[in-house]
This record gives structure tokens, C-alpha cells and sequence, in this order.
């Protein structure tokens, strides 16, 4: 089986039904590379400790990170740091970042004996002859938002408020791809199919429309509605049809459950459904909208609405959170028009993070909250792939159908399954789950790609292939190369008012025919939004009442609950990878984050460089000294330097609960699962006719 090489680790999070793992395996040397602080030798017998590296910058896949070291020679310990650079695979649902080829750029260390170029040369052949992991957490906690490669621009989005329905009844949305096209539904050749959605639609001439959802079916004269549930189960050839499109997942279910099979909607209620063929978003509440103070703010909140719906006391204007894009109105029927950060009233940024809507901060622009969310928005997820690798399914409705590019010399496919490029009439290139390819014909043979031509990434965002921009080579070897994506790849963007988004907020045209759908990227219409948990940081959700799977950008999003966009990794979709957990030893302390153990010497890793090179000493009470010369520490005293200090022993320290999302839930367990916002349907849908 074709094996992928991914940072170590155990993965923390699975998207329901779509993603898959080898189980886990122990090893000596898995234990090792997460386990600091480090001892190496030198080939002069020099023994060096090295405690954990912060890292202080990234570009592409290359850190540059700063690391403490302890130097005992003659049995003596000196202390220094050094600048090192180093090479990245970082795996973001493992929780890793390992390091490789790493390379000493400077070195600071109080003894005049050490001869430096020689020590710097030691130092690098030993660090290179280990294998060396970080905690991913602590590389995001250590960043900031100079330290991030910023080359690529924030994009120009759309923000065109979509159609916005306000209910006060349970519903759900159903969408279609712009007009409904009929097309065959299988072997039953009287019963057709709306081919252009992935909601299970059929018709008959003589009985209407029926639909399938929540366990029901629904029928209605017309394919856009009214559906009510039908009073008599339609014909043994409905039912058959149903059951061969779910079982070749061909459609979605729509089965209205969370993650722990509980129905989303009150018992005895069924919802009302609206059908949408253009960009629409659902907002709703349970009865008339009831509202409750958002402390020390002038906010309110609709308290029985699984949507984030604030109403501002001294304005009365109502404000609403769709897809990472704030909507402003003087009603809750609108009509909406879009907030920029200037529109967004102060009180937003002043939500407390223990606020049973604080999931919000991480679209309020200035919020550490939203800069955390940047600051991941722009880490790549990384993968080694073998250069023999071979991409799968690639599909086409009959001949391509070649679609111009604007302000490109650029031509896609706009009848194929999987992003499919002309560079020239003699090169192709495709991308598949976060991997490029290439050929000199448009039907293969295909092979991994080293290199992908720079007018690839001047793709604009009117064109749907934009996403594929995030798709990234970082490296070659003779047998492998290394490849990675940032959230772009699956919507995420970086707005003008510095959050992320969801969506280019273009409405692309869909490629259509009575055989097959290939729909574009749609930024509406599935109920997405950001949250930040006090506990897990980012993460993405979906509003209840919107249960079908994001059409485009990929393998993503299906998933019961809400999905973590930031370590969402669709590489493991080719199969097979090497999975190591740390297994910890005598005197040694394990912290587990997820499944992953790092494992460390107890209280020795409290060591740290400081960013101007200095050494510094945390010890069981919290104070802090630096290292001024042999066997002299003196105290800091300094609270802006303490300060720093802290933040800095915060980014090494592991959280106690990762990515177990707090705040989706906004009402107490005792009440309908309709409030409970956030709720996804599990199931495992990631039907045929989709981009990749």
C-alpha cells in the first residue's frame, strides 16, 4: 500500500465517515523526537542539551526558531542559544512540526574559549543526526502576526449580502445549483432526479416531487416547494431509488442528527423546508427571537437562535455572523447590507471570552482571537508524497469543455470532477487533495509534480479554481516531494478587515447536464461560520437548519458537529501513513494533547532563549533568572521583561484540553438540541461529481 510520511503523532480529530488513519504505533524513536529537552554529542565528546526551539518566523515551510542549549565540558555546564533555521513537515491534526535540515545562523555564548565556526559545524551535524518534533500548538502560540510570510496579498472578495430568511419555526434549507435540471435517477426509468444538488430530489410526471430528508419523504407540486411531509410512502420504486443513490453516496441523506445520534430538532417537530437556487443563508429562531444582555456591552443577543443574531441597545440595528461576514439591518427581515469593520459597533471587541457568544471574537477584527485565526490561516499543512504516486477518479462529462481564465492566458475544465488546468496545448496540470500533478496531454498519463508555473498562482478569485492557488510545492528529493495547502484550499480567506472568511462571495456558474454536476465553490447556502473556544482556540462550525455538505474547495467539509478547519489534513485520503506515539520512560513527565504524548524530563525544560539571545531560567515558583556567565543566574525583575517571559513559557506549555469545542453550545443540556448551535448531521458524504 502506498505510504505517506507525515510529522508524528496520533490524529486528535476525524471528520465523520471521510477520514481514515493506520492505527497506532509505538516506537523508541517516536519517543525520542517529541521528547525535550534533547542531549547530543559532539565528535569532540562535547555533551549538549538542547531545550525546546521557539519558533519565531515562517515562510512557506521553513522556520526560523530560536532554542536554549546547555554545554558541559570538563564537568562544567555553560548555557547559550542559537538561531536555527530548518526545513518543516507539519501535521496539524497530529499536533506536529518536525524539523529538518536544520542549519545553526548564529550562536550566542558567554565563553570566550568556545571556537565558534568549529561549534557551530558540531552543532549542526549532531542536531541533524536526530530526528526532532514540536508540539504544532506551541509553533502557532509562539508566532505573531510579523512573523508570518505575508508575500500574498488579502484576496478581493465579494461581500454581497445572499438572500437571508428569517424564521421563527425550526427549518431547513435545502440548495440547488442554480435552475434544477432533471436528469435520469437509476434504473427506474420513469423516475427522474434533480441532478443538480446533493439533496435527494425525485420526480415523477404523474406524482410531483419528492424529497428526502430527516428520515421522511416530502413531496411538492413543484420542485421549489411547498414541501410537506407526504401522508403515504410513494411507491417500492421510490424506495429503491433512495436506497441504491444513498448507498453509492451519490447523494446526501440529510439526516438532521449530531455527532451522538440525537435528533437536531425538538421531538414532534418537523421543520419547514425552503428551497433556494441562488445564494441564500437560513437564520431562525425557536418562537418570537427572545433577547439576553451580552455582559459589559451594550449587546444583546437572540438567546433561542442557534445563529449568532445580536441587536445593538443605542442603535436598535440588528447584526448578524454569516460565513465570517458581518450583516447589518434595521430588521430581522432585512434588508441587509454588508458591515465593514469601521460599520461594526466597539462593543464586539469588549465580549468576554467566558460569554456564551464569544465564539464570535474570532470575526471581530483587532480581537487576539481573530489573530490567532490569522496567524493559522497562513501555517501550511504538510505532507511528503511519494513521486510515484498516481491521482484517482479523475472524470469528465465527454469532451472537456475549455472555460477562458480572466486576466490569464489560463484555461479549466469546467466539465471535469477534479481542478483540471491548461498551461499550454502541450501542459496539463490537475490538483487532488492537496497534491499537484502534471502531463503534456489533458487525459494523463499523470505524474507528481516538482515545480507548478507561476501564472498558476495569479489565478484570480472570479475564477473557481481560485482555492487551488493555497496548493503549494515546498521541496524535491530522488523519491519524494514535499507539498502543502493553507486553509485557503478549503475557503478560508483573509478579509480586507483582517478576519477570515468563508467564500470568495462570487457566485460561479455550475457545470450541468442531465448525467452529471460539477459544482463550483459556493460561499452561501451551508450555514458556515468561525468559532473560538476558550479552551481549543479555532475552529469552524456549521448553523443548524443548514445539514448539506459545502459544495467545492475540496475534500471538506462533511462532519458531524463542527469540523477544525485549522488541522483538517485531506492528505490522509491517500492512504496508508506512519502514525508514532511518544511513549515516556523512568523520571519522565507525559502530556498528552488528543492522543499525542510529549514526553520530557521532569521540570527540565524550563529553559528558554530569549528573541535578543539571552538565556533565561523558570523555576517551580515562577521566577525567572538569566544567565550571565558561569554559574551565575541573576534575577529578572522587570515585569515588561516577565511579561514576555511568561508568554513565552505559556507557548511551550500544552493546553489541558484541545479542540473540544466549549462554546458551540450556547444553552444548558437540558434543552432542545435546536439551540444547541453548530449542529452538523454526521454521515460521510463526499459524493461523485464533486471538485477534489
Amino acid at each position: 500500500m502506498m505510504k505517506l510520511e507525515f510529522s508524528a503523532g496520533v490524529c486528535i480529530l476525524l471528520l465523520g465517515g471521510l477520514l481514515s488513519h493506520a492505527a497506532p504505533k509505538t516506537n523508541q524513536a517516536a519517543s525520542s523526537a517529541m521528547s525535550w529537552p534533547k542531549d547530543l554529542s559532539t565528535d569532540s565528546k562535547e555533551k549538549i542539551t538542547i531545550y525546546q526551539p521557539q519558533v519565531e518566523s515562517l515562510e512557506n515551510n521553513t522556520v526560523t526558531a530560536r532554542a536554549a542549549f546547555k554545554l558541559t565540558k570538563d564537568g562544567k555546564d555553560s548555557y547559550g542559544s542559537m538561531l536555527l533555521k530548518a526545513n518543516t513537515l507539519i501535521d496539524k491534526d497530529n499536533d506536529t512540526v518536525t524539523l529538518e535540515t536544520l542549519k545553526v545562523t548564529d550562536l550566542q555564548i558567554p565563553e570566550e574559549k568556545i571556537k565558534r565556526t568549529d561549534f557551530i559545524r558540531s552543532l549542526d551535524k549532531a542536531l541533524n543526526d536526530k530526528k526532532h518534533v514540536l508540539p504544532y500548538h506551541n509553533m502557532v502560540a509562539s508566532l505573531d502576526l510579523h512573523s508570518i510570510d505575508k508575500r500574498k496579498k488579502s484576496p478581493e472578495l465579494k461581500n454581497d449580502p445572499p438572500q437571508i430568511i428569517f424564521a421563527t419555526r425550526p427549518s431547513l434549507l435545502i440548495m440547488i445549483s442554480g435552475e434544477p435540471t432533471l436528469g435520469p435517477s437509476g434504473k427506474e426509468k420513469s423516475i427522474e432526479r434533480v441532478v443538480n444538488t446533493s439533496a435527494l430530489i425525485l420526480h415523477d410526471k404523474d406524482k410531483g416531487f419528492y424529497l428526502w430528508a430527516l428520515g421522511k419523504w416530502f413531496t411538492a407540486p413543484q420542485v421549489t416547494g411547498p414541501f410537506m411531509p407526504s401522508k403515504s410512502s410513494p411507491s417500492s420504486k421510490f424506495v429503491m431509488v433512495k436506497d441504491d443513490l444513498i448507498k453509492a453516496k451519490t447523494v446526501d441523506p440529510l439526516e438532521g442528527r449530531t455527532a451522538d445520534g440525537k435528533t437536531i430538532y425538538p421531538p414532534g417537530v418537523m421543520p419547514q423546508i425552503f428551497i433556494a437556487t441562488k445564494p441564500t443563508e437560513l437564520l431562525q429562531s425557536e418562537g418570537e427571537p427572545k433577547f439576553s444582555t451580552v455582559e459589559k456591552t451594550g449587546l444583546l443577543y437572540v438567546s433561542n437562535s442557534p445563529n449568532s443574531i445580536f441587536l445593538q441597545s443605542s442603535s436598535q440595528n440588528y447584526y448578524t455572523l454569516i460565513s465570517g461576514r458581518w450583516f447589518e439591518a434595521k430588521s430581522l427581515q432585512g434588508p441587509w447590507k454588508f458591515a465593514t469593520a469601521k460599520d461594526l459597533p466597539k462593543e464586539f471587541a469588549k465580549i468576554p471570552v467566558t460569554s456564551p457568544v464569544a465564539e464570535v471574537l474570532v470575526s471581530v477584527p483587532g480581537t487576539p482571537q481573530a489573530k490567532e485565526a490569522l496567524i493559522t490561516s497562513q501555517i501550511p499543512q504538510t505532507a511528503q508524497v511519494p513521486r510515484n504516486m498516481k491521482p484517482k477518479n479523475l472524470k469528465c462529462d465527454g469532451d472537456i469543455k475549455w472555460q477562458k481564465i480572466s486576466s490569464s492566458s489560463l484555461q479549466y475544465a469546467e466539465n471535469c470532477n477534479t481542478p483540471l488546468l491548461m498551461v499550454n496545448p502541450n501542459l496539463y496540470y490537475i490538483v487532488q487533495d492537496g497534491v499537484w500533478f502534471n502531463s503534456n496531454k489533458s487525459n494523463g498519463p499523470w505524474e507528481v509534480s516538482i515545480a507548478v508555473p507561476e501564472q498558476i498562482y495569479q489565478i484570480p478569485t472570479s475564477s473557481p479554481l481560485y482555492y487551488v492557488t493555497y496548493v503549494r510545492i515546498y521541496g524535491t528529493s530522488a523519491d519524494n516531494v514535499i507539498v502543502g495547502y493553507t486553509p485557503g484550499y478549503h475557503g478560508t480567506f483573509v478579509s480586507a478587515d483582517g478576519t477570515i472568511v468563508y467564500g470568495t462571495g462570487y457566485s460561479y456558474p455550475t457545470y450541468t447536464s442531465t448525467t452529471a454536476w460539477y459544482p463550483p465553490p459556493s460561499t452561501y447556502g451551508f450555514g458556515v461560520g468561525y468559532g473560538w473556544g476558550y479552551e481549543e482556540g479555532f475552529f469552524m462550525g456549521f448553523s443548524m437548519g443548514a445539514l448539506m455538505y459545502p459544495w467545492g474547495w475540496g475534500s471538506c467539509c462533511w462532519g458531524p458537529t463542527y469540523v477544525n478547519i485549522n488541522v483538517t489534513n485531506v492528505y490522509h485520503n491517500w492512504g496508508e501513513h506512519t502514525v508514532i506515539t511518544g511513549a515516556g520512560g523512568h523520571g519522565m513527565a507525559v502530556n498528552t494533547i488528543g492522543n499525542t504524548k510529549f514526553a520530557r524530563g521532569l521540570d527540565s525544560n524550563k529553559v528558554y532563549a530569549g528573541h535578543d539571545g539571552s538565556v533565561y531560567r523558570r523555576n517551580g515558583k515562577g521566577d525567572w533568572s538569566k544567565y550571565n556567565g558561569p554559574n551565575t543566574w541573576d534575577p529578572v525583575k522587570k515585569p515588561d521583561n516577565i511579561q514576555n517571559l511568561e508568554r513565552t513559557h505559556e507557548a511551550r506549555t500544552p493546553p489541558e484540553n484541545m479542540r473540544q469545542p466549549s462554546n458551540m453550545q450556547r444553552t444548558p443540556g437540558g434543552e432542545s438540541n435546536f439551540l444547541r448551535g453548530g449542529m452538523r448531521a454526521g454521515g460521510g458524504f463526499h459524493g461523485g461529481g464533486f471538485r477534489r
